[in-house]
């Protein structure tokens, strides 16, 4: 159990009432739990968790030990579809020796826990689970290429001392899946400078929809944590047509199929719970989470959303 308050006092408070309801062992500050490594640095008012020690693990246990570095988990416009599957059995026998799902499951461990960087391309290996083919196995294999040569990287979280304040991003890519045409949905919602909910998943709503709801998810919980969000949370998206349909009830007079969730956006907009404003596509945080970049892109959005070794952090 991870206890976690304003003061001193507040975190004594509760552990005395533990104490007098349970056996309890006290280990003192948190510094690792669930393979996640946590670094606070009350000097420099930083919170870092990384997965260093899994990392390393995982990269010995898939014979990547040795094996050459790369600065970016895929390359740049990678596609991955369902015709690189193996279409014979003999194809398939081949690719039985591969632990495919094993590797694929600790990169999406580390994906959801500490490293938006790599959510894209492991939301796309994760496709393949029932087939996969030589390429896929490749793709996977170079995300842990990656992770290595970044194995000290980790979400950085900078303190202050005014108020809690919310930001999202919400971004899609339009058609990408050359299976089924489905688009790819990217949200972060952003405290202290980096990222507490991030997202990337293959649409079933629009990523804005999506991301409205993670951000009214969030404002609730910090409003039970004694922070709650007096002004609207700005989400920045890149495109024009989503803000108009966001803002402007009459918007739609083009777009008669315009349905609930487009209404529910508006609704919060309204209320003054959310506000949707433009952001040009090099500052769109969540691009990382919806598109294949190129290692500058993706090095200048990883950097912005934190993800960062703390060794260059000033």
């Amino acid at each position: 159990m991870i206890i976690a308050a304003k003061t001193s006092e507040e975190i004594r408070e509760v552990k005395d009432a533990l104490r007098n309801a349970f056996k309890m062992k006290e280990l003192g500050p948190a510094k690792f739990i669930l393979g996640m490594e946590i670094d606070h640095d009350t000097t420099a008012g930083t919170l870092m968790i990384k997965q260093t020690r899994y990392i390393d693990d995982v990269v010995e246990r898939f014979g990547q030990k040795h094996a050459k570095p790369v600065d970016n988990p895929c390359a740049a416009g990678l596609k991955l579809s369902k015709s690189q599957s193996p279409g014979t059995e003999s194809e398939r026998n081949a690719m039985r020796s591969k632990p495919y799902r094993s590797l694929i499951g600790c990169l999406l461990y580390i994906a959801t826990c500490t490293r938006p960087d790599i959510a894209f391309v492991v939301t796309q290996l994760s496709r393949f689970l029932e087939n996969p083919g030589q390429q896929h196995w490749n793709a996977a294999v170079r995300v842990l290429r990656y992770l290595k040569s970044t194995r000290q990287h980790g979400i950085i979280y900078e303190g202050g001392t005014g108020s809690v304040r919310l930001t999202a991003f919400s971004d899609a890519d339009w058609g990408s899946n050359l299976d089924d045409r489905r688009s790819v949905s990217g949200v972060i919602v952003v405290i202290g400078n980096a990222p507490v909910v991030f997202k990337s998943k293959f649409q079933r709503t629009m990523a804005l929809s999506l991301c409205v709801q993670e951000v009214l998810w969030t404002r609730a919980m910090l409003k039970d944590m004694g922070a709650f969000q007096r002004n609207a949370t700005t989400i920045w998206e890149d495109n024009q047509g989503a803000i108009a349909l966001a803002q402007n009830a009459g918007y739609h007079a083009r777009t008669k199929h315009v349905d609930i969730r487009h209404h529910f956006i508006r609704e919060n907009v309204e209320r003054g719970t959310v506000t949707v404003e433009y952001v040009d596509t090099k500052n769109q945080l969540a691009d990382i989470l919806t598109k294949a970049l190129g290692t500058k892109t993706l090095k200048y959005l990883r950097d912005g959303n934190g993800i960062k070794d703390k060794i260059t952090v000033p």
